[in-house]
């Protein structure tokens, strides 16, 4: 991993190198490209040509990135915080089918190619991003053919994993639909190296019962029956797995 020396003698690190057309208060120490997944494979030359065009920005929560039917003019990536995308229903009610949780993860790219947001995204927790305008990506990906195959990859396979949720929770029950958010939630936290005693939860009990596909009692019933039995126990700001063989046993139907 490369390094820079700047002013005072501070280093900053990342195979891609820092943001140097920016104010040194505004570089970052790492860069989110070197971590991602969805840039994996991409070369120096690549990364860096990238970079010039990447903005920093910051969200309280509940605060809006866009909104379904917006002229779809950015990219965004993940630093810390959580987002939650999802389709606003003729009722009221919003249909969330996906959270960006890991740093790294790409926000809007379902809407790559699309002229307009399919979707709306909104902060569930105080979230900062970084974000790239698409033309500046297609400038890229014309002489940096790479970037557009990797982050296709990956985003193909997140697709199929996708896929292969959905068909799985469509033949759940409403108990299993829960064990199996409990293990997601469980394996997020993993990824993002947080302490696993307390799982956070930013989402409320009618935004996880619409996105689970049950209703509220429904979900309430069926967390009350997973505390019951000291699978888990429920905090204030979230859960606490005490029993995860148990839970995952719960969330596969064996």
């Amino acid at each position: 991993m490369t390094k820079l020396k700047l002013a005072g003698g501070n280093e900053l690190f990342g195979i891609a190198g820092p943001c140097r057309h920016k104010p040194q208060d505004e570089r970052c120490r790492t860069c989110i490209l070197d971590s991602s997944d969805y840039f994996e494979g991409m070369t120096i030359a690549a990364k860096t040509a990238l970079q010039v065009g990447l903005k920093r920005k910051h969200f309280a929560r509940k605060e809006i990135l866009y909104r379904e039917g917006d002229s779809g003019k950015n990219l965004y990536i993940l630093l810390t915080g959580e987002i939650k995308v999802y389709k606003s229903m003729s009722d009221g009610r919003q249909q969330i089918h996906k959270i960006a949780s890991i740093p790294g993860d790409l926000i809007a790219c379902e809407d790559l190619f699309l002229d307009t947001y399919s979707s709306t995204a909104e902060a569930i927790s105080e979230a900062s991003v970084c974000y790239i305008e698409k033309s500046h990506l297609q400038e890229v990906t014309s002489s940096h053919r790479e970037l557009l195959d990797a982050m296709l990859r990956v985003m193909t396979r997140h697709l199929n994993a996708y896929i292969r949720h959905i068909a799985n929770l469509g033949n759940k029950n409403a108990l299993e639909r829960v064990a199996s958010y409990l293990v997601f939630l469980h394996d997020t936290h993993r990824q993002r190296n947080l302490k696993l005693d307390l799982l956070a939860e930013s989402l409320t009990r009618i935004e996880l019962g619409d996105m689970l596909g049950i209703t509220q009692r429904t979900l309430i019933r069926g967390l009350k029956s997973l505390e019951e039995k000291n699978i888990i126990a429920l905090a204030r700001d979230g859960f606490i797995i005490r029993d995860m063989p148990a839970l995952v046993c719960i969330a596969e139907s064996c």
